[in-house]
C-alpha cells in the first residue's frame, strides 16, 4: 500500500515532519518527527525541553541522536538490540530538538500500541494548550490534521468506519481475478523486455493500480496522482503545492460523483459527506488522500523488499520456485524481517507513563519500534535471519496492532503474495543485474532495483 504499515499508520513525509534518512525507500518513513508543543504550553504543562534532566531513566550509552547517525542509519537492527538490552525506554532527541523515547521490545510495543495513555492528539490533553479554529489553519494544515494518522476516538473510530467496509477480507478477495490478470500481464512484459526495473515494472504498477480503482481516480488521471503522491511523500518544497493539487482535484472528482454516483469509495464518502454530520470537506480530502497514498506506496515496498530479499537468499528464492505456494510465507516474512514502517507515526505520552521498563514524562514523543518488536530474540527464532520457513512469523506486528491495525493489510498481502507466485513460475531466472552490495547504498524508490530476467 506510503510508505507505511496501518493505513492510519502511515507517517507522511509533509511540513512539519521529518524523516531519518535512508539507504533504502523500503525504510519510509523510517523515523518521524512532529512539531514540539509551544514554549508557552510547556510552561503551562511543565513540559520538559530537548535536555534529559528531567522526568524519565536516561541511558547514558547512547548518543544524544544516534538513531539519526548515518552509520545507525546502514544497520538500525543493531541500535534495536542494544535498546532492547537496556531493559528501558531510550531517550533521543530527534533532528527538530523533540524528546523521542525510543521502545523495540516486542511485548513493550505491543503495550504501547494499545496503551490508553499514549496518542496522537496531545492537544487535546495538554492544559493550557488548545486546538486552533479551523479558520486559523492553512488549507494544507487542516488536511494533515484531519488524516487517520493524527487522530484518536472518536474522530479516527468515526471515519475509520466509514471506509473499513471496503477493506475486509471478504470484500478484498472478490478482486483477486482481476489482480492476478493484472500481474499476468506485467510478468509477460518483464519477459520480453529482458532487463528492468523491479520497481517500475513489478513492484509498482498492481498496488497503484488496484487503489486506484477502489478509490475511484479514472485511468487517465493515475499517472499525474503518482507525481502528485511522489511529491507529498517526499517531504520536499513541493509537498504542500501537490496537497492542495490533489485537493482541487478531488473537489472537481467529488463533484462528478455527487452528479452521477460510480461504485467506488469518492461515491460512497460523497453520499457520507452530504449527510452534513459524518463528514466534512477537508476529512473527506485527508481520508482519500491517505487511502490512496497508503495503498499505492505500502504495498510497493513490500514486494520490492521481497524481491531484493529473494535475490539476495539463494537457497529462500530456490525454494519459493520449487513451491510458488510458500508466497504467502514471503510475504510474512518479509514483514517481519525489512517491513515498510520503522517507527509507527508520531504519539506522545498523554500522562506520565511507565511503560518498558521505565517512565516517560507526560507530552514527550513515544517511538514504537515495529522493526525493533520484529527482531525480538525472545519472540522469533534466529531473527536477524531470513528464512520464509519460520513456523513463528505470525507473530510479527509489521501491520500494527489495536485500533490503528492496517485498514489495507488485507489487501497489501493478496497483491504482494499473488506477485511473489508469478513471478516464481514465470520468472524463474530472475536475477539482480547488479552486484548485491551495491544495494545497500540504493534507495529503491530512487534508484530502481536493476534486474534481468
Amino acid at each position: 500500500m506510503t510508505r507505511a504499515g496501518n493505513i492510519s499508520m502511515l507517517a507522511l513525509n509533509r511540513p512539519g515532519w521529518s524523516a531519518v534518512s535512508r539507504p533504502l525507500r523500503s525504510q519510509t518513513h523510517d523515523v518521524v518527527t512532529r512539531r514540539a508543543p509551544s514554549d508557552r504550553m510547556r510552561k503551562a504543562t511543565g513540559a520538559h525541553s530537548a535536555l534529559p534532566a528531567h522526568g524519565g531513566d536516561v541511558a547514558t550509552e547512547f548518543g544524544v541522536s544516534e538513531l539519526w547517525d548515518p552509520v545507525v542509519r546502514r544497520d538500525p537492527h543493531r541500535f534495536y538490540d542494544r535498546v532492547r538490552a537496556t531493559g528501558r525506554p531510550v531517550l533521543q532527541i530527534d533532528p527538530a530538538g523533540n524528546r523521542f523515547w525510543v521502545i523495540a521490545g516486542h511485548a513493550d510495543v505491543l503495550e504501547g500500541l494499545r496503551h490508553p495513555a499514549i496518542g496522537h492528539e496531545v492537544h487535546r490533553r495538554c492544559p493550557g494548550g488548545r486546538q486552533p479554529a479551523r479558520h486559523e489553519l492553512s488549507e494544507v494544515a487542516r488536511i494533515e490534521a484531519r488524516q487517520l494518522i493524527s487522530l484518536d476516538p472518536p474522530d479516527h473510530t468515526r471515519l475509520r468506519g466509514l471506509v473499513s467496509g471496503g477493506f475486509t477480507a471478504r470484500a478484498v478477495a472478490r478482486l483477486e481475478p482481476w489482480i492476478s490478470q493484472l500481474a499476468d500481464r506485467l510478468v509477460a512484459r518483464a519477459r520480453q523486455q529482458g532487463r528492468i526495473d523491479g520497481i517500475a515494472d513489478l513492484a509498482d504498477p498492481v498496488p497503484v493500480n488496484v487503489i486506484a480503482e477502489l478509490v475511484g481516480i479514472p485511468e487517465p488521471d493515475r499517472p499525474q496522482f503518482r507525481a502528485w503522491s511522489a511529491a507529498i511523500v517526499s517531504a520536499s518544497i513541493d509537498s504542500s503545492a501537490a496537497t492542495l493539487a490533489f485537493a482541487a482535484y478531488l473537489d472537481e472528482l467529488a463533484a462528478r460523483r455527487r452528479a452521477v454516483p460510480a461504485d467506488d469509495l469518492i461515491s460512497q464518502l460523497v453520499a457520507h459527506e452530504e449527510q452534513g454530520d459524518r463528514l466534512d470537506r477537508d476529512e473527506l480530502v485527508a481520508l482519500v488522500q491517505l487511502l490512496l497514498i497508503a495503498g499505492q506506496e505500502t504495498t510497493v515496498d513490500l514486494i520490492s523488499n521481497g524481491i531484493r530479499l529473494l535475490l539476495t537468499h539463494p537457497d529462500q528464492w530456490q525454494a519459493l520456485r520449487d513451491d510458488p505456494l510458500l508466497a504467502a510465507a514471503v510475504v510474512e516474512e518479509t514483514l517481519r524481517f525489512r517491513g515498510p514502517v520503522e517507527i509507527v507515526p508520531p504519539r506522545f505520552s498523554l500522562e506520565d507513563v511507565e511503560i518498558a521498563g521505565g517512565r516517560i514524562p507526560a507530552f514527550d514523543r513515544v517511538g514504537l519500534s515495529l522493526w525493533g518488536a520484529n527482531r525480538d530474540p525472545t519472540v522469533f527464532d534466529r531473527p536477524h535471519v531470513f528464512d520464509i520457513h519460520r513456523t513463528d512469523v505470525r507473530k510479527h506486528i509489521a501491520f500494527g496492532h489495536g485500533i490503528h491495525f492496517c485498514l489495507g493489510a488485507h489487501l497489501a498481502r493478496l497483491e504482494s503474495r499473488i506477485m511473489f507466485e508469478r513471478i516464481a513460475q514465470q520468472l524463474p531466472n530472475l536475477r539482480l543485474a547488479v552486484d548485491p552490495d551495491v544495494l545497500d547504498g540504493f534507495r529503491l524508490h530512487h534508484d530502481g532495483l536493476p534486474l534481468e530476467v
